[in-house]
């Protein structure tokens, strides 16, 4: 159950004063910089107990419409906009990446366990849980070798515009035959080495197939072997042949790694079955992603991640790596028409362009995780301030002048008291 409660010595030296008043001033010029300074006080902050010694706090201050589901501890919760907090799910289960389905009937997430983890559905107004695709596995004995685990991990699900389907990250090919895989193969040295980059795959929401049929027929976009995998999907609101992700890979040197934000045709692999796919070989065949940020070079970090589509889909919210110590939360306009022939090295030129028009919003020590408001007119996000990981607010609008988005006042903190910074946040309406 879920309680709310309501939550010197003077220096005697001149110089000691100076000292302290030059670094509170130092202080406040680094928050401004980093466009995420508190300026709400614990007194803004109604605290709710959630148990197991933790608690959150809710800054009365924030204001913002609908509701934000995110996890604590592997708990669900939400928060509306008179900004009470309720748990949906707080059972022991360790629950992460909330998504409610376009037509609000439905919420999908992810139940973790030790060896793997399922995706799960249930109705938004809560009750039985429904495995969509379950990660359970076994050890097999491997003569001369570690055993082999049939188990495979299952994150971050996304739904379609008519909510009948998801798409999903999961190590499902990890075993894969790749030898005689009939679309392309990765050769004899990666005959025996288990895949265990996550890639993109999808599912119905209603009578899934058996896990061996999504691994075999249903991966709608491809990673890179041996550097992370891909990370982030969704669909484009109001396109169905439109996904983005965040792929994790290596360049053609193997040796430099590169984190590039990519948009694909969903379909692709499945429509067109006679192309040469080179799965985690980038460049030796045909690749059905094309990128819309550029490669990290020796010179230049360029590791963008994280994309998350305005609510019209004409924006695209994302994560820069600005250098070592600094992250920016920044926007850009969405490439149009490009999914359809991303091979096509002046399609792959045009779909760069939008990047160099991007608008940093906020930055950070660590910020991550941006969602759109409903009405496009917030973003949260998740950032690190006092040794723990919150819930951020920052009201956005477009420039006249420009067509870009700009920061408009200061972002204001939702949370205290820590949050799951490895599980996306959700905003509805």
């Amino acid at each position: 159950m879920i309680k709310s409660f309501t939550g010197n010595k003077f220096m005697k030296k001149h110089n000691a004063w100076q000292t302290l008043f030059v670094l509170l001033l130092l202080s406040l010029s680094l928050q401004s910089c980093l466009g995420a300074s508190d300026t709400s006080s614990s007194t803004n902050y109604k605290k709710i107990n959630t148990g197991n010694n933790q608690s959150i706090g809710i800054n009365n201050q924030a204001l913002f419409k609908g509701k934000i589901y995110f996890t604590q501890g592997g708990h669900l919760y939400i928060i509306d906009g008179s900004r009470t907090i309720s748990a949906l799910i707080h059972d022991g289960n360790n629950i992460r990446d909330p998504a409610v389905s376009p037509d609000g009937k439905w919420l999908a997430f992810i139940v973790r366990y030790y060896d793997f983890s399922d995706l799960v559905t249930m109705p938004i107004t809560g009750g039985k849980w429904t495995i969509v695709v379950d990660g359970v596995g076994r050890f097999v004995p491997n003569p001369g070798f570690a055993p082999k685990s049939t188990h495979n991990w299952v994150f971050q699900a996304a739904w379609s515009k008519d909510s009948q389907s998801l798409i999903f990250l999961s190590d499902l090919q990890k075993l894969y035959d790749w030898a005689n895989y009939p679309y392309g193969d990765l050769g004899t040295d990666f005959d025996q080495s288990p895949f265990l980059d996550l890639q993109v795959f999808s599912v119905p929401l209603h009578n899934p197939p058996p896990r061996a049929e999504i691994e075999n027929h249903r991966v709608v976009a491809y990673a890179s072997y041996g550097d992370g995998g891909n990370r982030d999907p969704s669909y484009r609101p109001g396109h169905t042949d439109q996904i983005i992700y965040t792929r994790y890979g290596y360049d053609s040197t193997r040796t430099q790694q590169v984190i590039q934000i990519y948009m694909e045709d969903p379909t692709m692999i499945a429509r067109h079955p006679e192309r040469h796919y080179h799965p985690g070989d980038p460049g030796a065949g045909y690749d059905p992603g094309i990128a819309i940020t550029p490669p990290s070079t020796a010179k230049t970090t360029s590791e963008n991640m994280q994309p998350a589509f305005s609510p019209d889909g004409k924006e695209i919210a994302y994560i820069r790596r600005i250098d070592t110590t600094h992250m920016g939360l920044y926007m850009m306009q969405t490439p149009e028409n490009i999914t359809s022939d991303p091979n096509n090295p002046a399609v792959e030129k045009r779909a760069l362009l939008p990047y160099q028009k991007s608008s940093l919003i906020v930055s950070g020590e660590f910020v991550s995780q941006p969602v759109w408001s409903p009405d496009g007119k917030q973003i949260s996000y998740v950032s690190f301030n006092n040794n723990e990981f919150n819930i951020w607010l920052a009201n956005v609008s477009v420039d006249a002048k420009t067509g870009t988005y700009k920061l408009t006042g200061n972002p204001v903190p939702l949370t205290s008291g820590g949050i799951d910074a490895d599980s996306r946040p959700f905003w509805t309406s």
